[in-house]
């Protein structure tokens, strides 16, 4: 699948941590007299700080009652919004998904509220804000492979002669698997894209007898807990609780996939004001930095300044040193693409 190139989004989040907080938090009005909130996401200590950072507070403030589910599946949100019968109205999603279904699976926002010059360009879109970022990133079992000869490229990711053992990837095509190929293939940073995913997939061939998949993040992070992989692709977010948990494993930034996590109001929410009320609220600075605080995510509000203690700095994508080995990830190109991608992806992965 090879299509002509598109934008690369620019994600400029080095001063993060460096710029001073301007935002009160105060939750706008929601609808009168409170009302409900359904808000989706993937679970774990991540969708708990969510609730600490940003639900809570905000229910607090606006009197509306909110109730969790997940983990976010865009099966469930399509099925949902064709049925009529809309019962999630806030969720979590991957930055691409709203950006390809703008107006039909979610709903425009009114961001007559919200401030975006604080977000770092391309990181919004109509259809949804970003509150946090993070990074899918190679995470070593040092266990296994430690001191210096240990992994710490994509190339070493793919080199069982080096580095014999099992490898655990997302199970899904959207997820990074496949830039992280290519990266590991020789690809430079700035020609990855359009994706050569013809390429991609000769390359994880090579390492497909000791893959295996990671289909939710708490199954990641799980198994860095186990100990029973030794090199992960992950995200930045589950290596941060599975070492705060007592994993022995440590992040190699080398070529991390940089992105953020976004949040839409869902097609035919019956709850809409309170859904707008929620995503302006959780637009400023001050819940973002909250939530920084809470999970190893820089805020996407850049005048956000949350405090972080030595295993979140560990973790921390904002860092200047991670951002130097960055490569964003191109939401465009997904939400062109997602759907023959993911389609590829279920052909190669079950075969």
């Amino acid at each position: 699948m090879r299509k002509s190139p598109l934008r690369l989004v620019p994600v400029a989040a080095v001063a993060v941590l460096s710029l001073a907080a301007c935002s009160s938090g105060a939750a706008p009005d929601a609808a009168e007299g409170g009302g409900s909130l359904v808000f989706a996401s993937y679970g774990s200590a991540y969708q708990d700080a969510q609730n600490e950072a940003f639900l809570d507070p905000w229910a607090a403030e606006s009197g509306v009652t909110v109730q969790n589910d997940g983990p976010t599946s865009y099966p469930k949100i399509q099925q949902m919004v064709e049925s009529g019968n809309t019962i999630w109205d806030v969720a979590d999603t991957e930055p691409y998904f709203p950006v390809a279904n703008c107006g039909t699976l979610v709903e425009e926002i009114d961001f007559s509220n919200i401030d975006t010059s604080n977000f770092p360009e391309g990181t919004w879109s109509d259809c949804s804000i970003p509150i946090a970022q993070y990074s899918t990133m190679m995470i070593v079992n040092t266990k296994t492979y430690d001191g210096a000869d240990a992994p710490s490229t994509p190339a070493d990711f793919f080199d069982l002669e080096k580095y014999p053992g099992t490898r655990m990837v997302p199970g899904w095509a959207g997820a990074g698997a496949l830039e992280f190929a290519l990266l590991a293939d020789g690809v430079a940073p700035e020609e990855l894209y359009p994706l050569d995913t013809e390429r991609a997939y000769a390359k994880l061939d090579t390492i497909r007898d000791s893959l295996t998949f990671w289909n939710t993040s708490s199954e990641s992070q799980q198994s860095m807990e186990d100990g029973s992989a030794d090199l992960w692709l992950a995200w930045s977010g589950r290596g941060y609780e599975a070492e705060r948990n007592g994993a022995e494993i440590a992040p190699v930034w080398q070529d991390n996939l940089l992105a953020w996590a976004s949040i839409s109001i869902i097609k035919g929410t019956k709850n809409p004001e309170a859904a707008q009320s929620f995503i302006e609220y959780a637009a400023q600075a001050e819940p973002q930095a909250r939530f920084a605080e809470l999970q190893p995510y820089a805020p996407a509000d850049l005048s956000a300044q949350p405090e972080l203690d030595e295993l979140q700095q560990k973790w921390n994508v904002a860092d200047a040193e991670v951002q130097q080995q960055s490569v964003v990830t191109d939401v465009e190109w997904w939400a062109e693409n997602s759907a023959d991608a993911e389609a590829e992806w279920t052909a190669w992965s079950t075969s």
